[in-house]
Formats: C-alpha cells, structure tokens, sequence
C-alpha cells in the first residue's frame, strides 16, 4: 500500500488541572495545561514488524564461503547484502546456510569484516509450530554507549516460497526496516506502555512525528496493525491517545537522560475513531463530485464497500478492476460501493472525466470533504483503504487477512463478498 501524507492537525488545547502524585521512580507535576507524568524507556529496542522489505539471497557454492563458515560440504547457501539499520543501506553480508536434518541458519556479517564467526551466527526457528516453512530470527546490531545498546532486526525466511525474479538455488526473507523505543509511565497509578520510532542514527526519537502508540486497553501490549487506535503516524503534530479512561499525549521523550513525559488531555481533544470488528463505522459526511451531501448512515440496510483511495496511489489503481466488477457484480445483492478520493490536484470537472473515463460509476466524495476525517478521525495513511459494512452500519472487514477478516484485495475481495452478501 502507498503511503500519503495527510495535513497535519493543530496542536491539541489542554486543560487547566490540579493533581499531584509521587512514587519512588515517577513523578507527577501540576502545571499549566493539565497533569504531567513522568516515566522512562525500556532497557531495549523492539523491531517495528509491520515495516519490512524483502530480500531476495541467491544461490552460493559452499567453496565460497570455505573456511568461514562452520557447515557441512552438501548444505545449501544463498547469500545477499541486507539492510543495516544504522545507516539504512544494504550492506551487510548475509548467508543462508541449510543442512539436511538441521534448522537453517543465518550468518550475518555484523563488524563488516568479511569473516563469519559464532557470534554473527543465528540458529533460526520455525515462527509457527509445526510449520516447516517459516523460520524467523532477530539479528541485532551494537549500537554503543547510550541508552540502548543494540539495534534488532527480525528476519523470516520464507522456505520453498519462489518470486518471478527467483532461481531454484535462491531464497526470500524478509527484514523489518525500522525500530521503536518503548517505555512505561505511571498513570495516575497504573503503568502505561508507549513507544515512539527510533532513529538510529540521531539516537532520538520525534514524539511529533513518526510511528507512535500507546497501550490503549491496558494489556501490556501495542497493537501495531493498520487502523489500530494504539497506534498511528505522526505528521508534524501532537497526538492525543486514549490510555483506559486518560486522555494523554508527549510532551518530551528525551532518550539520552532517558526521560518521557506524558501530559493529560480533556475527553473532547480526542479525535480518533476506534474501529473494531463488530462495532459501528463511526457517522460522517462526505460531499460527492455533483455537490450532493452524503452520511455513511444514509446507507444503512445496504452493504457497504467503502474505498478510500487515489488516482495517485499505484495499489488503488490495481485494486480498479476488483472494484468494478464488485460494483458490477454485487450491487443486485443489496451492496453500495462508495470511494472517498484523496487526489488533491484534480478539479471536480476533471475528477469528473477521469472517473468516467475509467467506468468508475460510483458515488465518490471530495478529498476537501473528507480530509479531516481521513486525519484526526480514521488517521488513514496506507493507501487503498478499505471496509465493509454490514446493513445495521457495523464493521464486517477492515481487509487484514493476516488477522483472519475476510480479505478485501484483488481477486479475493468478489470471493468474500460473494462468501457474505445474501444470495439473490
């Protein structure tokens, strides 16, 4: 999916509140602008698995590789440069090395030296049980004096799985390609988990910008995923989560005197929509191409297929063709599609012929009438993005295959819908 960046919102008005809390390691202050609680970061860093590339490794002889690697003369290598997460360029040497009977195993050449030894070798183990082909492991790189000292890595390697560009003798994995600095902060009593992207390079971390989450639901976890209300992707701003019934956003993460302060918010400067499987697609307006003003809810007693895209957007215009023949297919079966577009450059008159043009004969709101909500309410930033909605206006997809909703790309999406929608 592409990535867009939305304008960014102002900067949240606080609240004026008194309240003084003290512990042996955090501290709450009083002070213009609501309570403030203090915490610190975890000891490590933690690999940002929903950010990854893949690396193709092809095939190497064993002669290569003789006397610095620790293998057998029949085992299988494939070798490639992988990503360094200092600098972000390719250039570490990786070698994949599997043996008949054994777990297969990675070699990473950490200090560039070009010679493998024990400590750049990682024994890599299947990511599933009883899952023969999908093995993983966490390379980490040292990082120096500082708060943290390593920088990981997660790696997969995808076994018997061949691409286009691929020979027989290759292999893929994949490869996170960014971190996230965690931490806890007490709450007004409770500890509460946040996490900001990392910046190897600074060694700082940007509360205003980048990857940001908060541990919303009080599980001890952050929920990654796309759309997820513990997360999301600062633009130049300061975000306001939810933690349980606190509303919080940064007003410092200091990693060198390793310090994060968190500052409380009112109710109404949280502007997210929390979208769950089940649970009503939050009410908005939209205005399309004609002029006409829309609500989602005029729409309930129909299923939704709701698309946020753009001409821009290369993914959305694959996606084209699925859409249609859905608009198609599907509309007798009681369903509506509907797109919100988030081209900027167009005018309506040429938004117009391009979307007759390309037989998109759906209703379509204006990017202008829905980017605010696009912003502070969904805080979309992956295009396309899209849902389906039951009549009763609740969410049945929100399209992440990988978490067993049904899958709304491609071909996929006429199965789950012909899976879904009532028969005629």
């Amino acid at each position: 999916m592409d990535k867009f960046p939305l304008m960014p919102s102002r900067r949240s008005a606080a609240t004026i509140f008194l309240c003084l809390f003290v512990t042996a390691v955090f501290a709450v202050t009083s002070r213009a602008g609501g309570p403030e609680y203090t915490g610190q970061f975890d000891p490590s860093l933690v690999a940002n698995v929903e950010e990854f590339e893949q690396v193709v490794l092809k095939g190497a002889s064993v002669a290569r590789f003789k006397g610095r690697l620790d293998v057998a003369d029949d085992a299988h290598l494939a070798s490639a440069q992988i990503m360094d997460p200092l600098t972000q360029k390719y250039s570490l040497l990786a070698v994949l090395a599997e043996e008949e009977d054994k777990d297969p195993v990675l070699y990473v050449d950490l200090n560039g030296d070009n010679n493998l030894t024990s400590d750049e070798k990682f024994v890599m183990t299947a990511s599933e049980k009883d899952d023969p082909y999908l093995w993983e492991t966490t390379v980490n790189v040292k990082l120096g004096e500082g708060t943290f000292k390593t920088c990981p890595t997660f790696i997969q390697y995808f076994k018997s799985t061949e691409t286009e560009k691929m020979g027989p003798e290759d292999r893929l994995l994949t490869q996170t390609t960014a971190v996230l600095a965690r931490g806890q902060v007490d709450v007004r009593g409770k500890k509460v988990m946040v996490q900001y992207a990392y910046d190897p390079a600074t060694r700082k971390v940007d509360p205003q910008h980048g990857v940001l989450g908060v541990d919303t639901d009080g599980d001890g976890k952050i929920d990654l995923s796309s759309l997820s209300p513990e997360t999301t992707e600062a633009d130049n701003e300061t975000v306001v989560f939810r933690a349980g019934d606190v509303y919080v956003s940064t007003k410092k993460a200091d990693v060198a005197k390793n310090q994060i302060v968190l500052r409380e918010n009112e109710a109404k400067e949280y502007k997210r929509a929390e979208l769950y499987l089940g649970r009503e697609f939050p009410e908005f307006s939209f205005t399309d191409f004609d002029g006409k003003k829309h609500k989602i809810s005029d729409y309930q007693g129909k299923y939704v297929l709701l698309d946020i895209w753009g001409f821009w957007c290369g993914p959305c215009r694959k996606e084209l063709p699925y859409i249609r023949e859905a608009n198609h297919r599907f509309t007798t079966r009681n369903l509506v599609v509907l797109g919100l577009n988030t081209d900027q450059d167009f005018t309506v008159d040429s938004m117009k012929k391009a979307l007759n043009e390309n037989g998109m004969n759906w209703t379509h709101g204006q990017f202008s009438s829905v980017a605010d909500f696009l912003r502070t309410g969904l805080r979309v930033h992956s295009f396309p993005t899209t849902f389906l909605i039951s009549p009763e206006g609740k969410i049945l997809s929100m399209g992440r295959s990988d978490r067993d909703e049904p899958d709304l790309r491609g071909a996929d999406l006429l199965k789950s819908l012909d899976k879904i929608l009532p028969k005629s």
